[in-house]
């Protein structure tokens, strides 16, 4: 049923709670899953390791660091696989297109809750996926810390 579960992840809060929650979709349902990680458009320096490796959060950490923890959590939950993806270019069409050539059974992606404005001037990555991915899309938003039960 949920061979493939695809997140976005962006080292936000919200992408983390939605690493979460699709490592228990993947432990649950035995899935492979796929985190997705897409920078702006590629510059011909740009090395996806090295930039992994600048400190993301307050507490110094690097998107590698992360990721991994990430990936070890997923694995220790029950994911059968789970791999990285670096893409380059606009968040959504960079997912989209991604999609199109590896079809997934389930994207899950964060939200960080823009208000109807901000959603019509700067776009929201959830609610273009929702809209246009071929294949169902949960939307994990923000608020209280997830806790399986």
């Amino acid at each position: 049923m949920l061979d493939r579960i695809l997140v976005g992840f962006d080292g936000s809060r919200e992408a983390r709670r939605a690493c979460q929650v699709a490592s228990e979709l993947a432990a649950r349902f035995r899935s492979s899953l796929t985190l997705v990680v897409v920078r702006p458009a590629r510059r011909p320096s740009a090395d996806p390791y090295l930039e992994g490796l600048v400190p993301l959060d307050d507490d110094g950490r690097a998107m590698a660091t992360i990721l991994d923890e990430v990936r070890e959590k997923a694995i220790a939950r029950g994911a059968t696989k789970v791999e990285t993806v670096f893409l380059w270019g606009d968040v959504l069409r960079a997912l989209l297109e991604w999609l199109d050539r590896h079809p997934q059974d389930l994207v899950v992606v964060g939200s960080r809750g823009l208000s109807r404005g901000s959603r019509l001037l700067l776009g929201s990555v959830s609610s273009g996926l929702v809209n246009e991915a071929p294949c169902p899309v949960l939307v994990v938003r923000g608020g209280r810390e997830h806790r399986p039960r």
